[in-house]
């Protein structure tokens, strides 16, 4: 199985050069980046240049949580950035995720009209963003729920949000490693799955959810995301390939 186009490459500094640095090292093999506001936000233009340059694609991670119109005016630029995954929390509720995927589509279509009508045109398309849903942040647990009046378990709260947003129409959900199995029991292949906070080492840090690599791709997680526990180490190409080794 080829992992390299399962694993997302987390770029989490607000520094251009050392995000940079990453593309540079890593893709390929990697061939989908994460970018969130602290990378994005200061340097939005050479990062955007960088991965397309790169000819990789982007997990956009700005875990959009809004009424159902603002989200949906600002999806076009996701089009324009070769994006493959964004993300959206499920707490904005069914008829928010519901709009998104309407004006996803809209917009998909309006494209594959335009490449239908300018053939002898070069034109890249990296294809229909796949909308994402976030369930619960790996950065809670059972009692950080109860702090912000969420009633039940982690994992309760995660299969409600689940079930409604595959009814919305969602494609894939954010969830840790701990729900992966419950979801795929739930829901077998209805949804996509997507797993932060992957270390292949322990670790103390403010991910409370973590699994391995391994881990989450036996439980049936369809895309990982390596940030630290890869981009910490000076040898990265060597730390990449340890940890595809660890999947064999």
């Amino acid at each position: 199985m080829n992992y390299s186009d399962r694993i997302i490459l987390a770029l989490d500094s607000n520094e251009i050069e050392n995000n940079l640095s990453l593309i540079n090292e890593l893709v390929p093999p990697i061939q989908i980046v994460k970018i969130g506001p602290v990378a994005f936000l200061p340097n939005s233009t050479k990062l955007i240049e960088a991965i397309k340059k790169s000819n990789s694609t982007v997990m956009f991670d700005f875990k959009f949580f809004d009424i159902p119109n603002t989200m949906t005016e600002s999806l076009r630029f996701l089009f324009e950035i070769n994006t493959k995954i964004f993300t959206i929390h499920c707490l904005a509720g069914p008829k928010a995720i519901s709009s998104v995927v309407k004006r996803i589509d809209d917009l998909n279509n309006e494209i594959i009209e335009q490449l239908n009508l300018n053939k002898n045109q070069e034109l890249s398309y990296v294809g229909r963003p796949e909308i994402f849903g976030v369930t619960i942040l790996t950065s809670f647990d059972n009692q950080e729920l109860g702090a912000i009046g969420l009633k039940g378990t982690v994992q309760d709260n995660v299969l409600r949000l689940v079930e409604t947003s595959i009814a919305a129409g969602i494609d894939g959900v954010v969830c840790s490693g701990e729900e992966v199995d419950s979801i795929r029991k739930n829901f077998g292949d209805k949804v996509k799955i997507l797993v932060p906070g992957v270390r292949l080492d322990s670790s103390d840090d403010d991910q409370k959810r973590i699994i391995t690599p391994k881990e989450a791709f036996s439980l049936g997680a369809d895309y990982i995301v390596l940030g630290r526990t890869l981009t910490s180490y000076e040898d990265k190409r060597k730390r990449y390939d340890n940890i595809l080794k660890s999947l064999d």
